[in-house]
């Protein structure tokens, strides 16, 4: 029912083999999804070790989606070797902000450090999208990461809650623009999991343990639960679904004042 069975995925944003863009590679790999893969040319030598795993990934180049420039090289490069291939998945799973953006208050955070981090982690999906469009085949799927923080106030997230509302701003915008010809666009809110980029984020293991304990699921979701959720959107399954933010996280979002409010000790 999933009918992704030779269909191709650009992934932008693997980073080691415990970020969520490769448990998202897994999953549509064993669906039957060929992998082009985009990656920061410092992740590089990792790339290379996680594409013996899978076969299915039949391309890698690197990309910098703060350049328009370097993105559209990854294009060209990516069609210089396979001429006239299209793609019919999108995954951005791009974050990041400078440490500079973490190490003071927000309202003291310079503006070069915060361009960037709107930049890479929210701007990027429109610079990305126009550059794919010409090699997406009808009715493709884009899936984005997000975060709650995007609504809600969340300890030491700083920019990057700015950035994430922007990123799901610009998936109502992109969903509504490109919707007429069939291509739709949604994000993946995931709540908290330990990856190489949310190690950055002061007290995040205490962000871990509150959720756990508040969560209606009384757990912490993972990669391969936000995978399930990308593998669904990509398919024709949800072929009726654009434009929205879906919570993956354990049912977290629902909560206003946790049940723990009332624990002594």
């Amino acid at each position: 029912m999933l009918e992704l069975e030779g269909k191709t995925a650009l992934v932008f944003g693997v980073a080691s083999e415990e970020s969520i863009a490769w448990a998202i590679c897994t999953q549509l790999a064993q669906a039957g999804c060929n992998l082009v893969l985009g990656y920061q040319k410092r992740f590089r030598s990792r790339v290379f070790q996680l594409q013996e795993k899978l076969p299915e990934i039949i391309g890698f180049h690197p990309v910098d989606v703060a350049s328009d420039e370097a993105t559209a090289e990854f294009f060209t490069e990516w069609q210089r070797e396979d001429a006239g291939a299209k793609a019919d998945i999108v995954i951005h799973a791009i974050g990041f902000a400078p440490a500079e953006c973490f190490d003071r208050p927000i309202l003291f955070a310079e503006n070069d450090p915060i361009s960037t981090a709107m930049t890479v982690s929210a701007h990027s999906l429109q610079r990305l999208l126009r550059h794919a469009l010409p090699h997406l085949n009808p009715n493709s799927s884009t899936i984005c990461l997000t975060y709650a923080a995007s609504t809600r106030w969340v300890p030491n997230y700083g920019v990057m809650s700015i950035a994430k509302a922007a990123l799901e701003a610009w998936t109502r915008e992109l969903a509504n623009h490109l919707g007429p010809e069939g291509h739709r666009i949604n994000a993946i809110s995931s709540g908290p999991i330990p990856t190489l980029a949310a190690s950055g984020i002061p007290g995040f293991d205490d962000i871990l343990e509150h959720v756990e304990r508040n969560s209606p699921l009384r757990r912490n979701v993972t990669q391969e639960d936000v995978a399930g959720c990308a593998l669904w959107l990509a398919s024709p399954l949800a072929a009726g679904v654009t434009g929205q933010v879906i919570h993956v996280d354990a049912g977290y979002s629902t909560i206003m004042v946790p049940e723990s409010i009332s624990d002594r000790g």
